[in-house]
């Protein structure tokens, strides 16, 4: 789902979105999972097992709207999101006893667009953009039974900052504008899964979390532009790459072996 960050009075961004794990249990070749569901925006997983035991895998998702978040002093206010991610890479598995073991190697681009304001005062919201990139590895333990199957994974993920910007909307502000320079970190994703099977179909859920394995710290250069001048400041902030995970799919496996 998303990190949210307090860094000012009445400043809160959206600025680290990781999503939810790919978790196919794969069990032989030439097998192809596809999974449709929504997690912090609507996506699309795709794997493919062109071997007994490798398999290559795509994910995206589009995360656009208007949603409500209330403050920890109880406040609400609506935030405008236009974000997506795409990821792929290459993965292994194989069976121990009755347990799918999979490893995946992978990498992915996020683009955040965002912009949120206080109900009521719409004029006075403040614009976020940003866009990561990631690096990871993956790996999955799951058993399939007759109507369910459970999995628990964990991904550990390097993402690098290529462009983080921020300003205000508010008439006695928009001279201030500000971004974020040389953020970077490593985080974990523990994950649980459960799948009840429809059939051919399965509904999966899936929760975890993200946590930070690295104290990140970066630079923010913040400039004040009047009629005088320009005048920039910087200092050094820490910043945490930290979120919530959650998801609810539907997922179907395809055989493509040859009969």
């Amino acid at each position: 789902m998303v990190a949210r960050a307090t860094f000012a009075q009445n400043d809160s961004k959206e600025y680290y979105t990781p999503k939810s794990l790919i978790l196919p249990l794969h069990d032989e070749k030439n097998q192809l999972h596809m999974s449709l569901g929504r997690g912090g925006g609507f996506d699309l997983n795709l794997s493919y097992t062109f071997t007994d035991k490798l398999a290559v895998f795509t994910t995206a998702s589009y995360d656009i709207g208007s949603k409500t978040r209330v403050t920890i002093l109880g406040s609400q206010y609506k935030i405008e999101k236009n974000d997506y991610c795409i990821k792929g890479g290459l993965g292994y598995f194989t069976k121990v006893d009755n347990k799918i073991l999979e490893v995946y190697l992978g990498g992915g681009s996020t683009k955040i667009d965002n912009y949120w304001y206080f109900r009521g005062y719409p004029e006075g919201g403040e614009a976020t953009q940003a866009r990561y990139n990631t690096l990871f590895v993956q790996c999955n333990s799951g058993t399939k039974r007759l109507q369910s199957d459970f999995a628990v994974g964990i991904r550990i993920s390097y993402s690098v900052y290529t462009d983080f910007r921020f300003s205000s909307t508010d008439p006695n502000a928009k001279y201030i504008k500000s971004r974020y320079e040389n953020l970077k970190g490593i985080s974990a994703d523990p994950v649980i899964s459960y799948s009840y099977k429809l059939k051919r179909i399965k509904l999966n859920a899936q929760a975890g979390f993200a946590f930070p394995l690295t104290k990140n710290s970066a630079t923010r250069v913040t400039e004040h532009t009047t009629n005088y001048g320009t005048t920039i400041v910087t200092s050094q902030d820490n910043i945490a790459l930290s979120a919530i995970l959650g998801r609810l799919s539907a997922q179907y496996n395809l055989s493509l072996k040859k009969r």
